[in-house]
């Protein structure tokens, strides 16, 4: 059994074939295997698809979700959803799998390295329900049969997902990050509609968060726009991941809150490694990386939080997808993520 990670895997990657992503796994991550996301190699691959695939009512027009009413068949589907959500048994849970160009390899990945977790990423609840509209083109966040839906929808894949990690490797825990890239739309939404109340949104994270939990997964929640981070922890989310190189004092407002979260074994993970062009990336060093850290997280202390658990709780990724850039300069970000992760103190 591997030990755990201190870099966190994150964003679309640039490999057009699976030898090559493995390669890189292997190397980089592997005490953390990720179901790696790889659109250059499958012109069908996203986040989205992955989430929604097999979901009855469901059908994708680019980045828009349409809920079909009068689908085929859709109140029996609906049932069998609802069976997998409530007893998620491998026969159950099979109707509603997903299938991505990097599964097989993953899959030799964890039963040969075994490792102590290992990540796979879905689309979040609250961005999935924002996407999530009615053949008339009304957003259905508001309304709890279609709530109803996205968590269940999210769940038997993560529960899925989850069963077959566990044949290959029973003592592997499954961290499941749930991208919310429109979690800091929650204030506007908020004033839009008095329907959807902060409890509302808590609430629908906390039921997908509950399900992974008693099924021996844990969850992350991620979001690199400047958002509220007291919604994901009281929702009772393990892992925080954020956008520390644009954001860096996007968590030094709460360090109370923070601090609880920490103390009760919470996560976060600093994206301090820009990825937002060519020339960026370019003229990065390990060393910059490491003192922005060392000063941001410093910040987050200074403010507040225990130093022991800030350290020790920290984990290090690259900001977002490095799929557009040149192959040479996305595994320089990859690299120097990983390095910088290397050198994080431990406290005691």
């Amino acid at each position: 059994m591997k030990k755990s990670f201190r870099c966190l895997p994150v964003g679309n990657l640039p490999y057009t074939t699976d030898k090559a992503a493995t390669k890189m796994m292997v190397k980089l991550f592997e005490n953390i295997p990720f179901l790696a996301n790889l659109p250059d190699a499958s012109p069908d691959e996203n986040l989205l698809r992955r989430t929604l695939m097999n979901t009855p009512g469901v059908f994708i027009q680019e980045k828009k979700v349409i809920f079909d009413n009068d689908a085929p068949n859709l109140k029996s589907k609906l049932v069998a959803l609802d069976a997998a959500f409530n007893s998620p048994t491998e026969e159950n849970l099979e109707q509603f799998k997903f299938e991505t160009f990097f599964l097989p390899k993953y899959y030799q990945i964890i039963e040969r390295i075994k490792p102590a977790e290992t990540v796979i990423n879905l689309i979040g609840p609250f961005t999935l329900s924002q996407r999530l509209m009615n053949n008339e083109g009304t957003q259905l966040l508001a309304d709890k049969y279609y709530r109803k839906v996205v968590i269940q929808s999210i769940c038997v894949k993560a529960l899925w997902i989850i069963n077959k990690i566990k044949k290959l490797s029973p003592e592997t825990r499954p961290l499941i990050i749930l991208e919310e890239p429109l979690l800091y739309k929650i204030g506007d939404i908020k004033r839009e509609n008095e329907d959807v109340t902060r409890d509302v949104i808590i609430n629908m994270f906390s039921k997908v968060i509950s399900k992974i939990h008693e099924y021996e997964g844990l969850v992350g929640i991620q979001c690199f726009e400047k958002c509220d981070w007291k919604i994901p922890i009281d929702s009772g989310v393990d892992l925080i991941s954020f956008d520390a190189y644009n954001n860096p004092n996007n968590l030094n407002i709460m360090p109370e809150k923070i601090n609880e979260y920490l103390v009760r074994g919470g996560r976060i993970n600093w994206a301090i490694v820009p990825v937002m062009n060519e020339t960026i990336v370019k003229s990065l060093s390990v060393e910059y990386i490491y003192d922005r850290f060392i000063k941001t997280i410093e910040g987050l202390i200074v403010a507040g939080t225990s130093e022991k658990l800030t350290y020790n709780r920290a984990t290090i990724s690259i900001q977002g997808d490095i799929n557009s850039l040149p192959l040479i300069f996305a595994e320089k970000a990859l690299i120097v993520a990983n390095q910088v992760s290397k050198r994080i103190p431990v406290k005691s």
